[in-house]
């Protein structure tokens, strides 16, 4: 059997492209030098997180790897809708400093649904 669970490992990818995607064009359109730049920006990486929130909801097995791999996911969606609008290659040193920075923030929003998850059953059992 896989070690990754790939309907909860999608869920959370939706979840977070539902948000970096449209961020991602919002922030193209609007243009590096306007106030919504910022705005997207913290958006998409908002995002990451809740790639990795949603993957680790439903308590899977390897909960934050599900999370790591949906922030990295998303932030892979978000730059192919950015290099498709530019029509340029990104830097590939930049672009595995992001994955990994969306990995991360991806284990961040898996480790709060587990501990909101303890939290909960902690509540229930007293």
């Amino acid at each position: 059997m896989s070690a990754l669970d790939s309907r909860v490992l999608l869920s959370g990818i939706v979840a977070g492209l539902f948000f970096a995607l449209p961020a991602a064009v919002v922030r193209q359109a609007a243009g590096a030098d306007s106030w919504l730049s910022p705005v997207m920006l913290g958006v998409v990486l908002f995002s990451g997180a809740l790639a990795g929130f949603g993957a680790a909801r439903p308590l899977p097995p390897r909960a934050l790897v599900h999370g790591a791999l949906a922030g990295a996911i998303t932030f892979l969606g978000a730059q192919l809708v950015y290099t498709v609008w530019t029509r340029t290659l990104p830097n590939p040193i930049i672009l595995v400093f992001w994955i990994l920075s969306f990995a991360s923030l991806g284990t961040i929003g898996a480790w709060v649904a587990v501990w909101r998850a303890s939290t909960n059953a902690g509540k229930e059992g007293a």
